[in-house]
């Protein structure tokens, strides 16, 4: 049976996993090895937003350097860009998700897993894109 997840719990499995992808593991290899270790919570739709993110890769990464006027992306650190990664994918790609809660849920696990300076990086850069995206429905 499916496990019952908050989306905070998706996002955050989605991120542990999108994060240990960066040092050349195999997805299937990290979840065995997270759930066996740490019972990493993960159902269909921590699938789906990893998958999205993994297909849609360089799109993405085009989206944050675009909106990133502060720092180039080779210069943001790691955590920061799968954290923006997964916002932009359910901004873009994900209708039931409204944009406000994906910049939401990105600030928050920045405030987690990131410096307490970068969750305004982050909610400035998730912003900017919003405002693009704002624009475009008009």
């Amino acid at each position: 049976m499916e496990e019952r997840l908050t989306r905070r719990e998706v996002r955050e499995g989605a991120f542990i996993i999108l994060y240990q992808t960066l040092f050349g593991v195999d997805t299937e290899e990290i979840c065995a090895a997270n759930e066996e270790a740490f019972g990493l919570a993960k159902n269909e739709e921590t699938d789906e937003i990893v998958n999205g993110v993994l297909a849609h890769d360089k799109e993405l990464e085009e989206i944050i350097a675009k909106f990133s006027t502060t720092r180039s992306v080779a210069r943001i650190a790691k955590i920061n860009m799968v954290i923006m990664k997964i916002a932009v994918y359910e901004m873009k790609y994900c209708d039931r998700v409204p944009n406000a809660a994906a910049i939401n849920e990105a600030v928050e696990l920045a405030k987690k897993y990131a410096y307490k300076a970068d969750s305004g990086f982050i909610n400035g850069v998730l912003n900017a894109y919003l405002g693009e995206l704002d624009g475009n429905k008009e």
